[in-house]
This record gives structure tokens, sequence and C-alpha cells, in this order.
């Protein structure tokens, strides 16, 4: 595949969702209203930079086009799981006590 063919792949997600956020901001797309508009696009903005990241690295090491788009989702979405968790497993113990 040509460079501007893995280029495009690689920028894709970020672009998309650079216009999902402003979409967001300026109120032409409503998820529920809110602060959980940005619960939303946080994430998707995470997974995009992990991925565009990820994306980069193994091209940079010569991998094939299959390895690079499956092994950065991948990695993009174990990124954001493990993030997800995390946030969850603090969470807990800012939960008030009642005893």
């Amino acid at each position: 595949m040509r460079i501007i063919g893995k280029l495009f792949v690689a920028f894709t997600p970020l672009v998309l969702t650079c216009l999902v956020a402003w979409l967001t901001m300026e109120g032409h797309l409503n998820l529920g209203g809110g602060c959980k508009d940005a619960f939303i696009v946080l994430p998707l903005l995470i997974w995009s930079l992990v991925f565009f990241v990820c994306y980069l690295v193994l091209w940079w090491r010569g991998s094939t086009f299959r390895r690079l788009v499956v092994t950065s989702s991948v990695v993009a979405t174990a990124v954001v799981v493990a993030a997800w968790i995390m946030l969850s497993a603090g969470s807990l113990f800012l939960l008030p006590r009642w005893a």
C-alpha cells in the first residue's frame, strides 16, 4: 500500500474524533447533554491518539498493513479499557463510607 493510503488510515480516527468533538461542542450532536458528552468524546480521543502513535511506531518498524491496523486497534482498545478500570477502581475509594 502506498504512503498516502497508510497515512490516510493513520489520520482517519483522529480526524473523525475531532469532528465528533467539534459537533458535540457546537451543539449539532447531542449525546445526552451536559458533561455526559465528554464521557463519550474523551475515550474516543484517547483511543484515536493511541491508535495513531502505535500505528506510526509499527509502520516505522516495517510491519505489514494488516498487522498495523489490527495491532494498533487492539493496543488502543486495551489502553482505553485499562484506563476505565483504573478510574473505576480509583472511584471506589472516593465513595462515602456510611458506617
